[in-house]
This record gives structure tokens, sequence and C-alpha cells, in this order.
């Protein structure tokens, strides 16, 4: 078995210089776009709209970036999701960023490519009313979800308060209605009423979670609450939950550059974490923060994490198909040649890192999917063609 340490994996660096994606791909979402807006409903017309003069704030400076999103820039304490009437009392307050991290060369053709918001204010992409048609037809559409890659459980007097790990980056072939991702997930409480917080990137097209409706990998979050009334579920900042706090990088931007199979590895490394003393659940993207889940919307964390998920999932379409996970190549003695997450941690009741043991192999289409961790690396290898008859 090949060792991690002989991956040809791309610097930090390259990783946030992939993040840039060029014009030209950004028109072929053009292409092919189906009129989504004569299936609605008239009530549902009215719900679209309510919802974006909700989510779409008053902006002190407008973005528009290189691939074709429109960002705002919102002042720090009227993002959307304070609006939520359980953060009332919340305490905003914007933290500050690393100058290293503002001084990285990386960031500064970044920074160039998308711009950076005024002190106080942080990037929001804009929503559009066909993102809400998307997401709208898609909670209503057919298909499937499958996982590959291993579950941890919280044992008897353990506490987890976060979890992290390196993830590959692919672009999968998908189609309509369909979706492939590769993530880290939190979980708490019982079906009906779990919070649950998830990160790592996705690739989409027209399909579940018909986000964004073009050709590339995105970095995404998801977060799903119960706040004792309603179940509540989005990604990134269609709704109530995220809370932005950079001032230039989101989570949901893309990646122009991916893996190679058997070559360079394009990766991001991942972390959510929760500040006790705050009450925040941060992402740190290469670590670097750049925003948080309020302990008020997920209170079956509060007592920690029960299980943590690391490794792939997608989403078959309505004629039953399922696309490839990552590469879309089976696991092999070779790392590179297919998804993987390195570095799997949790984190324990003193926020220290700990690598999970005994640890449960999760594959839900073994006909089309296969994953297999590595204790002695600490990596997990997934992957797989996809296909039909996963059921």
């Amino acid at each position: 078995m090949a060792s991690f340490l002989d991956l040809k994996v791309v610097h930090f660096v390259a990783l946030l210089g992939s993040l840039i994606l060029s014009y030209h791909v950004s028109s072929i979402l053009v292409e092919g776009r189906v009129d989504m807006a004569s299936m609605l409903t008239k009530q549902e017309e009215l719900s679209i709209e309510s919802q974006l003069s909700i989510l779409n704030k008053h902006p002190i400076k407008t973005m528009h970036s290189s691939w074709g999103d429109t960002y705002d820039c919102i002042e720090f304490h009227k993002q959307p999701t304070f609006d939520h009437p359980l953060l009332k009392d919340h305490k905003f307050e914007m933290e500050e960023e690393s100058a290293d991290f503002v001084s990285t060369g990386s960031l500064k053709t970044l920074m160039k490519a998308a711009g950076e918001c005024p002190n106080g204010t942080v990037p929001i992409r804009r929503t559009t009313r066909e993102d809400l048609i998307r997401t709208k037809l898609t909670s209503n559409g057919l298909g499937d979800e499958y996982r590959a890659g291993v579950s941890y459980d919280t044992k008897q007097g353990e506490t987890i308060y976060g979890a992290s790990g390196w993830i590959n980056v692919w672009n999968p072939s998908v189609h309509q209605d369909q979706f492939s991702a590769a993530e880290i997930v939190l979980q708490s409480g019982s079906q009906d009423q779990a919070n649950i917080i998830k990160s790592g990137w996705m690739h989409c097209l027209y399909g579940s979670p018909q986000l964004y409706g073009d050709y590339v990998t995105r970095g995404f979050t998801y977060s799903e609450g119960y706040d004792g009334l309603q179940k509540t579920g989005c990604y990134n900042t269609l709704c109530h939950g995220f809370i932005q706090t950079h001032s230039t990088i989101t989570p949901d931007m893309p990646f122009t550059e991916i893996s190679k199979i058997g070559g360079d590895q394009i990766y991001v490394t991942s972390q959510i974490i929760l500040d006790k003393p705050e009450g925040k659940w941060w992402l740190t993207l290469q670590d670097i923060r750049i925003g948080y889940w309020p302990k008020e919307l997920f209170p079956a964390f509060s007592p920690g994490v029960a299980s943590v998920f690391w490794g792939g999932r997608v989403k078959s379409g309505q004629d039953g198909s399922s696309p490839p996970m990552c590469s879309g190549q089976p696991i092999n003695e070779h790392f590179a040649d297919a998804g993987f997450i390195n570095l799997l941690q949790y984190i324990d009741l003193n926020n220290e890192p700990r690598k999970p043991e005994n640890i449960k192999s999760i594959i839900e289409c073994s006909k089309h999917y296969n994953a297999e961790y590595y204790p002695k690396h600490n990596i997990l290898h997934f992957g797989g063609s996809g296909g039909t008859e996963c059921n």
C-alpha cells in the first residue's frame, strides 16, 4: 500500500489560487436551462419574492466576481441569519483577520478577482430568483442519496466538540438532478429533530441541491436545526444558520484546479470546532476562520456532538442512476486515484484533536461505491463509478 506521504500534494498556495474561476466556465450554464419559473404556483412565486427581500440586504458595496456571482458587502450585524428570533440577544462580534493570511500571495490574487469588503462588512453571495426556484423544485424532487465513508460515534463518558480532515477535490461528471460531494458531518438529536452541520465540496448540475446551476466544483456548508417548533435546513446562506465573518473568503467559492488521477492532489483542510466560551461552531478552511454557526440554533449540540461522518455522498437522478464519487475510480493501492480524507480527527472536551478509534464503515451502495480506512496512515480512501440499481 502506497504511503500518503508519497502523494504529490499541491501546496496551500495552489489550493487558494485554484479558487479563482475563469469566466468562460460560467458562461456554459446558460445553455440547456429549462423554464423553471413556469413550474411554480402563484403562491410559490409570492413566497420566493418574500424570501428574496429577506435574504438580500441593502449592500454597502457590490462586487461582481470573475466567475459570474454577485457578492454584496453587508454590515456584519445585518446579515440574514441575525433575523432569526432566537438570535435577538446574540452578541455581535466580528473577528479580526490574521495579517499573515492577508499578505499571502495567493490571497492577493483572489482579492483582485473578487474584491474585499470594507471594514465591518462581510461578503454574502446575492441570492437570485433562480437560486430559490431551483432549491424549491429540488426539495420536491426524486432520487436517493448514498454514502461511502466512516462514522465515529461518541463513546460513554466522551464529549465531541468538532472534527477535521484534509479532503482532496474532484470534479465528478454529474447529470441533471444529481450531485456528488465529499464532506465532514457533525450530527446530534433524533431523526425528526436532528441538528446537523456539514462542510466540504460539491458538484451538482440543476439537481439537488440545485444551488448554482453551473459545471464547477464548489465548497459548501450545510446546516440543519430544530428550534423546538420547526425543522429548518439549507446550504450556505440560503436561510438562517451560517454567520459569515471573513471579509473576502466565503465557504461556497468554486475551484478551478482539481486533483488529477495518479498525479497532483488539490486538497482543502476543513475543520468545524466549538468555541465553548462563546458558543460558536467555527468553520475554518486552511486554518482560517471563515464564519460560524451560533449555538442558539443547534440545541442538540449543547452536550456535544453524537457522531461524525467523513466520506463521500452522492444523489441519484430521477432516472435512478447515481453519479461518480470523486474521481469515479474504484479505490486501489494508489491513494491519488480516488477520493481521500487524510488526518481524520475529532475534537475532545479539552479542545484537543484525537484520532478516531473503532470507527464504523458506512457503504450504502456497495455495487458502485466503496470506502476503506487505514488506521496506520489515518487516511480514508473512497470512491466509485456510480450507475443504476443501487437499491
